[in-house]
Protein backbone atom coordinates (compact mmCIF):
# COMPACT_ATOMS: atom_id res chain seq x y z
CA UNK A 1 0.00 0.00 0.00
CA UNK A 2 3.23 2.26 0.03
CA UNK A 3 3.49 5.23 2.66
CA UNK A 4 0.44 6.91 4.21
CA UNK A 5 0.46 10.31 2.83
CA UNK A 6 0.68 12.08 6.22
CA UNK A 7 3.50 9.79 7.02
CA UNK A 8 5.52 10.56 3.97
CA UNK A 9 4.80 14.47 4.33
CA UNK A 10 6.26 14.41 7.99
CA UNK A 11 9.48 12.10 6.88
CA UNK A 12 9.91 14.62 3.69
CA UNK A 13 9.86 17.78 6.38
CA UNK A 14 12.29 15.74 8.77
CA UNK A 15 14.67 14.65 5.55
CA UNK A 16 14.96 18.96 4.37
CA UNK A 17 15.15 20.08 8.16
CA UNK A 18 17.95 17.57 8.71
CA UNK A 19 19.65 18.87 5.36
CA UNK A 20 19.01 22.34 6.29
CA UNK A 21 20.63 22.17 9.35
CA UNK A 22 23.90 20.28 7.68
CA UNK A 23 23.78 23.19 5.16
CA UNK A 24 23.95 25.79 7.97
CA UNK A 25 26.78 23.76 9.43
CA UNK A 26 28.65 23.72 6.24
CA UNK A 27 27.98 27.63 5.41
CA UNK A 28 28.71 28.59 8.91
CA UNK A 29 31.75 26.50 8.82
CA UNK A 30 33.19 27.93 5.40
CA UNK A 31 32.79 31.65 6.47
CA UNK A 32 34.89 30.69 9.72
CA UNK A 33 37.63 29.33 7.36
CA UNK A 34 37.03 32.39 4.92
CA UNK A 35 37.34 35.17 7.69
CA UNK A 36 40.63 33.12 9.37
CA UNK A 37 42.12 33.11 5.71
CA UNK A 38 41.33 36.61 5.33
CA UNK A 39 42.64 37.69 8.89
CA UNK A 40 46.16 35.61 8.17
CA UNK A 41 46.30 37.39 4.45
CA UNK A 42 45.54 41.19 5.83
CA UNK A 43 47.99 41.21 8.38
CA UNK A 44 50.65 39.39 6.11
CA UNK A 45 49.63 42.32 3.41
CA UNK A 46 50.57 44.70 6.53
CA UNK A 47 53.78 43.11 6.88
CA UNK A 48 52.48 42.41 10.67
CA UNK A 49 52.85 38.60 12.38
CA UNK A 50 48.84 38.20 12.59
CA UNK A 51 48.39 40.22 15.63
CA UNK A 52 46.41 43.02 15.60
CA UNK A 53 46.57 44.40 11.72
CA UNK A 54 45.05 47.46 12.36
CA UNK A 55 42.61 47.39 9.61
CA UNK A 56 40.87 43.56 10.66
CA UNK A 57 41.84 40.22 10.55
CA UNK A 58 43.26 37.94 13.52
CA UNK A 59 43.46 40.74 16.93
CA UNK A 60 45.23 39.20 19.67
CA UNK A 61 43.27 40.25 23.16
CA UNK A 62 45.50 41.31 26.77
CA UNK A 63 44.29 37.63 27.93
CA UNK A 64 46.32 35.78 24.99
CA UNK A 65 42.75 35.16 23.01
CA UNK A 66 42.77 35.71 18.84
CA UNK A 67 39.59 36.85 17.36
CA UNK A 68 38.87 37.11 14.03
CA UNK A 69 37.30 39.81 12.17
CA UNK A 70 36.28 40.41 8.11
CA UNK A 71 35.48 43.62 6.17
CA UNK A 72 36.52 45.94 4.15
CA UNK A 73 39.87 47.86 5.66
CA UNK A 74 39.13 49.49 8.40
CA UNK A 75 35.74 48.15 7.81
CA UNK A 76 32.62 46.58 9.40
CA UNK A 77 33.06 43.32 11.40
CA UNK A 78 31.17 40.33 9.78
CA UNK A 79 27.58 40.08 10.78
CA UNK A 80 26.66 36.53 12.36
CA UNK A 81 25.26 33.79 10.44
CA UNK A 82 21.63 33.26 11.40
CA UNK A 83 20.93 30.11 13.64
CA UNK A 84 18.97 27.19 13.81
CA UNK A 85 19.12 28.04 17.61
CA UNK A 86 17.15 31.44 17.37
CA UNK A 87 14.29 31.42 19.44
CA UNK A 88 11.08 31.06 17.00
CA UNK A 89 8.56 33.91 17.33
CA UNK A 90 4.96 33.59 19.46
CA UNK A 91 2.28 31.78 17.82
CA UNK A 92 -1.36 31.97 18.98
CA UNK A 93 -3.16 28.74 18.97
CA UNK A 94 -7.57 28.36 19.46
CA UNK A 95 -8.78 24.78 21.20
CA UNK A 96 -12.50 24.61 20.87
CA UNK A 97 -14.35 21.77 22.72
CA UNK A 98 -16.29 18.91 22.01
CA UNK A 99 -17.99 18.91 18.42
CA UNK A 100 -21.04 16.61 18.03
CA UNK A 101 -22.56 16.67 14.42
CA UNK A 102 -25.61 14.45 14.60
CA UNK A 103 -28.99 14.58 16.67
CA UNK A 104 -30.28 18.17 16.94
CA UNK A 105 -27.11 19.98 15.13
CA UNK A 106 -27.60 18.10 12.30
CA UNK A 107 -31.28 19.26 12.19
CA UNK A 108 -30.18 22.83 12.53
CA UNK A 109 -27.35 22.31 10.23
CA UNK A 110 -29.85 20.76 7.17
CA UNK A 111 -32.19 23.88 7.82
CA UNK A 112 -29.34 26.33 8.41
CA UNK A 113 -26.19 25.60 6.49
CA UNK A 114 -23.56 23.55 8.30
CA UNK A 115 -21.82 27.16 8.71
CA UNK A 116 -24.30 28.29 10.32
CA UNK A 117 -23.39 26.17 13.34
CA UNK A 118 -20.16 28.17 14.01
CA UNK A 119 -21.46 31.62 13.04
CA UNK A 120 -21.41 32.89 16.71
CA UNK A 121 -17.79 31.55 17.68
CA UNK A 122 -15.69 31.68 14.01
CA UNK A 123 -14.59 35.32 14.63
CA UNK A 124 -12.94 33.46 17.89
CA UNK A 125 -10.92 30.91 15.65
CA UNK A 126 -9.90 32.93 12.87
CA UNK A 127 -7.64 35.06 15.18
CA UNK A 128 -5.16 32.41 15.61
CA UNK A 129 -2.53 30.88 13.80
CA UNK A 130 -3.95 27.66 14.58
CA UNK A 131 -7.55 26.76 15.40
CA UNK A 132 -8.77 22.77 16.78
CA UNK A 133 -11.28 21.43 18.09
CA UNK A 134 -12.10 17.56 18.88
CA UNK A 135 -14.38 16.13 16.66
CA UNK A 136 -17.11 13.67 18.11
CA UNK A 137 -18.27 11.43 15.66
CA UNK A 138 -17.90 10.85 11.81
CA UNK A 139 -18.70 12.94 8.88
CA UNK A 140 -19.48 10.61 6.08
CA UNK A 141 -22.30 8.53 4.69
CA UNK A 142 -21.01 5.08 4.82
CA UNK A 143 -21.45 2.53 7.51
CA UNK A 144 -24.23 1.37 9.89
CA UNK A 145 -23.91 2.28 13.67
CA UNK A 146 -22.66 -0.40 15.68
CA UNK A 147 -26.06 -1.58 18.17
CA UNK A 148 -23.95 -2.57 21.05
CA UNK A 149 -23.35 1.25 21.75
CA UNK A 150 -25.92 3.40 23.51
CA UNK A 151 -25.04 6.79 21.64
CA UNK A 152 -23.69 6.42 18.10
CA UNK A 153 -22.94 9.61 16.06
CA UNK A 154 -22.59 10.35 12.62
CA UNK A 155 -22.80 13.79 10.97
CA UNK A 156 -23.61 15.31 7.33
CA UNK A 157 -20.51 15.60 4.43
CA UNK A 158 -21.08 19.31 4.88
CA UNK A 159 -19.67 19.79 8.08
CA UNK A 160 -16.04 19.22 6.97
CA UNK A 161 -15.95 22.40 4.80
CA UNK A 162 -18.04 24.02 7.37
CA UNK A 163 -15.20 23.94 9.92
CA UNK A 164 -12.58 24.88 7.50
CA UNK A 165 -14.71 27.97 6.69
CA UNK A 166 -14.87 28.78 10.06
CA UNK A 167 -11.29 29.34 10.71
CA UNK A 168 -10.34 25.12 12.05
CA UNK A 169 -7.22 23.97 10.80
CA UNK A 170 -6.98 20.81 12.64
CA UNK A 171 -9.48 18.08 14.87
CA UNK A 172 -8.62 15.31 16.66
CA UNK A 173 -10.99 12.49 16.26
CA UNK A 174 -8.61 10.39 18.64
CA UNK A 175 -11.95 9.42 20.81
CA UNK A 176 -14.65 7.34 21.44
CA UNK A 177 -17.02 7.86 18.44
CA UNK A 178 -14.65 7.80 15.56
CA UNK A 179 -15.11 4.27 14.44
CA UNK A 180 -18.96 4.44 15.55
CA UNK A 181 -19.94 3.69 12.06
CA UNK A 182 -16.96 1.50 11.05
CA UNK A 183 -13.62 1.98 9.57
CA UNK A 184 -14.51 2.79 6.13
CA UNK A 185 -16.58 5.39 7.36
CA UNK A 186 -13.52 6.95 9.56
CA UNK A 187 -11.49 6.96 6.12
CA UNK A 188 -13.71 7.86 4.18
CA UNK A 189 -14.41 11.10 6.95
CA UNK A 190 -10.68 11.94 6.99
CA UNK A 191 -10.52 11.78 3.51
CA UNK A 192 -13.60 14.50 3.57
CA UNK A 193 -11.72 16.77 5.79
CA UNK A 194 -8.07 16.50 3.87
CA UNK A 195 -10.08 17.58 1.05
CA UNK A 196 -11.53 20.42 2.95
CA UNK A 197 -8.14 21.35 4.19
CA UNK A 198 -8.16 20.48 7.51
CA UNK A 199 -5.57 18.00 9.28
CA UNK A 200 -7.10 14.90 11.20
CA UNK A 201 -4.72 14.07 14.28
CA UNK A 202 -5.40 10.72 16.74
CA UNK A 203 -6.99 8.92 14.28
CA UNK A 204 -5.64 7.56 10.45
CA UNK A 205 -6.01 4.78 8.48
CA UNK A 206 -3.61 2.51 10.72
CA UNK A 207 -1.78 2.70 13.66
CA UNK A 208 1.13 4.48 12.32
CA UNK A 209 -0.94 7.14 10.33
CA UNK A 210 -2.78 7.43 13.88
CA UNK A 211 0.15 8.33 15.35
CA UNK A 212 1.49 10.85 12.95
CA UNK A 213 1.00 14.66 13.69
CA UNK A 214 -0.36 17.72 11.87
CA UNK A 215 1.80 20.49 11.43
CA UNK A 216 0.63 24.39 10.82
CA UNK A 217 2.99 27.37 9.78
CA UNK A 218 2.07 30.18 11.21
CA UNK A 219 2.75 33.75 9.07
CA UNK A 220 5.59 34.26 11.24
CA UNK A 221 7.16 31.13 10.15
CA UNK A 222 6.74 29.43 12.94
CA UNK A 223 5.77 25.97 13.43
CA UNK A 224 3.11 24.43 15.30
CA UNK A 225 3.07 20.54 15.86
CA UNK A 226 -0.19 18.66 16.75
CA UNK A 227 -1.12 15.13 18.39
CA UNK A 228 -3.76 13.29 20.08
CA UNK A 229 -4.67 10.34 22.03
CA UNK A 230 -8.03 8.33 23.09
CA UNK A 231 -8.15 7.31 26.77
CA UNK A 232 -11.82 5.89 26.75
CA UNK A 233 -11.35 2.84 25.68
CA UNK A 234 -14.22 0.91 23.06
CA UNK A 235 -13.42 -2.53 21.68
CA UNK A 236 -12.49 -2.49 18.38
CA UNK A 237 -11.53 1.39 18.22
CA UNK A 238 -7.84 1.10 18.03
CA UNK A 239 -5.98 1.61 15.09
CA UNK A 240 -3.69 -1.38 14.33
CA UNK A 241 -1.18 -2.08 11.55
CA UNK A 242 -3.28 -2.51 9.10
CA UNK A 243 -6.84 -0.95 10.45
CA UNK A 244 -8.15 2.27 10.83
CA UNK A 245 -8.88 2.99 14.27
CA UNK A 246 -7.85 5.61 16.95
CA UNK A 247 -4.00 6.50 18.69
CA UNK A 248 -4.17 4.93 22.87
CA UNK A 249 -2.00 6.62 24.40
CA UNK A 250 -3.48 4.29 27.97
CA UNK A 251 -1.67 1.47 26.66
CA UNK A 252 1.27 2.45 25.52
CA UNK A 253 2.91 5.72 27.24
CA UNK A 254 5.85 5.41 26.19
CA UNK A 255 4.86 5.62 22.37
CA UNK A 256 3.08 8.75 23.22
CA UNK A 257 6.17 10.61 24.77
CA UNK A 258 7.95 9.22 21.92
CA UNK A 259 5.82 10.80 19.70
CA UNK A 260 6.18 14.06 21.38
CA UNK A 261 10.09 14.00 21.65
CA UNK A 262 9.86 13.36 18.05
CA UNK A 263 7.71 15.98 17.19
CA UNK A 264 9.35 18.74 19.25
CA UNK A 265 12.48 17.86 17.60
CA UNK A 266 10.81 18.91 14.06
CA UNK A 267 8.86 22.00 15.09
CA UNK A 268 8.94 25.12 17.26
CA UNK A 269 5.55 24.15 19.26
CA UNK A 270 3.87 21.23 20.37
CA UNK A 271 0.08 20.97 21.10
CA UNK A 272 -1.61 17.46 22.80
CA UNK A 273 -4.66 16.36 22.73
CA UNK A 274 -6.32 14.02 25.21
CA UNK A 275 -9.81 12.35 24.92
CA UNK A 276 -10.00 11.06 28.78
CA UNK A 277 -11.54 11.04 32.43
CA UNK A 278 -14.74 10.71 33.94
CA UNK A 279 -18.10 12.38 32.73
CA UNK A 280 -19.50 15.22 34.33
CA UNK A 281 -16.76 15.33 36.93
CA UNK A 282 -15.19 18.75 36.74
CA UNK A 283 -11.97 18.13 38.48
CA UNK A 284 -9.07 15.73 36.99
CA UNK A 285 -8.25 11.95 38.15
CA UNK A 286 -4.39 11.34 38.80
CA UNK A 287 -4.42 9.56 35.54
CA UNK A 288 -5.44 12.62 33.64
CA UNK A 289 -2.26 14.74 35.74
CA UNK A 290 -0.04 12.49 35.15
CA UNK A 291 -0.58 11.72 31.32
CA UNK A 292 -0.62 15.58 31.19
CA UNK A 293 2.59 16.13 33.05
CA UNK A 294 4.31 13.46 31.21
CA UNK A 295 3.39 15.25 27.90
CA UNK A 296 5.21 17.82 29.42
CA UNK A 297 8.04 16.80 30.00
CA UNK A 298 8.69 14.98 26.94
CA UNK A 299 8.06 18.57 25.14
CA UNK A 300 4.62 19.58 24.69
CA UNK A 301 3.91 23.33 25.49
CA UNK A 302 -0.17 23.11 25.24
CA UNK A 303 -2.46 20.39 26.71
CA UNK A 304 -5.69 20.46 25.50
CA UNK A 305 -8.64 17.42 27.26
CA UNK A 306 -11.80 16.46 25.80
CA UNK A 307 -14.36 14.01 26.96
CA UNK A 308 -16.10 15.11 30.31
CA UNK A 309 -18.73 17.32 28.61
CA UNK A 310 -18.16 19.39 31.19
CA UNK A 311 -15.83 22.24 32.02
CA UNK A 312 -12.57 21.03 33.97
CA UNK A 313 -9.97 22.89 35.48
CA UNK A 314 -6.35 24.91 34.08
CA UNK A 315 -3.43 23.90 35.88
CA UNK A 316 0.22 25.84 34.51
CA UNK A 317 2.84 22.81 35.03
CA UNK A 318 6.76 23.56 33.51
CA UNK A 319 5.40 27.30 32.61
CA UNK A 320 3.11 25.25 30.05
CA UNK A 321 -0.57 24.88 30.40
CA UNK A 322 -2.79 22.45 30.57
CA UNK A 323 -7.17 22.51 30.15
CA UNK A 324 -8.29 19.27 31.75
CA UNK A 325 -11.39 19.55 29.82
CA UNK A 326 -13.12 22.37 27.58
CA UNK A 327 -16.74 21.12 27.72
CA UNK A 328 -19.10 20.42 24.84
CA UNK A 329 -18.53 23.25 22.23
CA UNK A 330 -21.30 22.17 19.57
CA UNK A 331 -23.16 19.42 21.25
CA UNK A 332 -26.94 19.65 22.19
CA UNK A 333 -28.08 19.09 25.54
CA UNK A 334 -30.23 19.08 28.22
CA UNK A 335 -28.14 20.83 31.19
CA UNK A 336 -27.01 24.46 31.73
CA UNK A 337 -23.43 23.05 33.06
CA UNK A 338 -22.97 20.97 29.56
CA UNK A 339 -23.60 23.81 27.76
CA UNK A 340 -21.11 26.43 29.39
CA UNK A 341 -17.06 26.33 27.86
CA UNK A 342 -14.32 28.31 27.07
CA UNK A 343 -12.36 29.18 23.69
CA UNK A 344 -8.92 28.79 24.75
CA UNK A 345 -7.00 31.41 22.48
CA UNK A 346 -3.32 30.48 24.33
CA UNK A 347 0.06 32.30 23.25
CA UNK A 348 2.71 30.09 22.98
CA UNK A 349 6.33 31.26 23.18
CA UNK A 350 9.53 29.77 24.54
CA UNK A 351 9.91 31.01 28.01
CA UNK A 352 6.13 30.04 28.70
CA UNK A 353 2.20 30.47 27.45
CA UNK A 354 -0.52 32.67 28.86
CA UNK A 355 -4.09 32.25 27.62
CA UNK A 356 -7.38 34.60 27.25
CA UNK A 357 -10.34 32.34 28.14
CA UNK A 358 -13.22 32.88 25.40
CA UNK A 359 -16.69 32.03 27.54
CA UNK A 360 -19.27 30.88 25.53
CA UNK A 361 -22.77 28.55 25.69
CA UNK A 362 -24.13 25.49 23.47
CA UNK A 363 -27.85 26.07 23.12
CA UNK A 364 -29.96 22.91 23.73
CA UNK A 365 -30.00 22.45 20.59
CA UNK A 366 -26.01 22.56 20.64
CA UNK A 367 -25.44 25.95 18.71
CA UNK A 368 -22.63 28.00 20.52
CA UNK A 369 -22.21 31.96 20.90
CA UNK A 370 -20.40 34.23 22.84
CA UNK A 371 -21.23 35.01 26.42
CA UNK A 372 -21.04 38.71 27.80
CA UNK A 373 -22.07 40.26 31.20
CA UNK A 374 -22.82 38.66 33.72
CA UNK A 375 -23.04 34.87 31.88
CA UNK A 376 -19.82 35.24 30.46
CA UNK A 377 -18.06 36.16 34.00
CA UNK A 378 -20.76 33.19 35.67
CA UNK A 379 -18.69 30.67 33.36
CA UNK A 380 -15.39 32.42 34.33
CA UNK A 381 -15.69 32.05 37.67
CA UNK A 382 -16.53 28.28 37.51
CA UNK A 383 -13.74 27.68 35.75
CA UNK A 384 -11.54 29.62 38.58
CA UNK A 385 -13.04 27.37 41.12
CA UNK A 386 -12.07 24.18 39.38
CA UNK A 387 -8.61 25.97 39.06
CA UNK A 388 -8.15 26.52 42.33
CA UNK A 389 -7.17 22.89 43.61
CA UNK A 390 -4.52 22.67 40.77
CA UNK A 391 -2.88 25.84 42.12
CA UNK A 392 -3.85 27.50 39.30
CA UNK A 393 -5.14 30.97 39.58
CA UNK A 394 -7.38 32.51 36.51
CA UNK A 395 -8.36 36.57 36.37
CA UNK A 396 -11.17 38.09 35.29
CA UNK A 397 -10.90 41.29 33.59
CA UNK A 398 -14.67 41.87 31.83
CA UNK A 399 -16.10 39.12 30.03
CA UNK A 400 -12.36 37.40 29.69
CA UNK A 401 -10.06 34.88 31.79
CA UNK A 402 -6.79 35.00 31.80
CA UNK A 403 -4.39 32.47 32.92
CA UNK A 404 -0.54 32.86 33.07
CA UNK A 405 1.96 29.87 33.06
CA UNK A 406 3.90 30.80 36.58
CA UNK A 407 7.21 29.83 37.28
CA UNK A 408 8.75 26.41 37.32
CA UNK A 409 7.55 23.73 39.07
Amino acid sequence: MGTPPRLARREARRLRRRRARRRATMALAVVAAAALLAGIAVAWASGGDGVDAGTGGAREAADGTLSVATGAPGGTPAQPASSDEQEPPPVRVISGGDVMPDRSVEQYAKANGAEAVFEGIARVFEKGDAAWVNLEGVVSPLGTPKTEKTYTFQGPTSFAPALAGAGVDVVTMANNHSVDYGRAALRDSIARLEKAGIQVVGAGRNLDDSHAPAAVTAASGATIGFLAYNDVWWPGFEATRSHAGVAQAFNDVGRMKRDIRELADEVDYVVVGFHWGYEYQHYPVSQQVGEAHAAIDAGADLVIGHHPHVLQGFETYRRRLIAYSLGDLVFDHMAVETGQTVLVDATLRPEGVTARLVPAYASSAGIPALQRGEAGRTILALVKQYSAPLDTSISIDGDIGYVRAGRRR
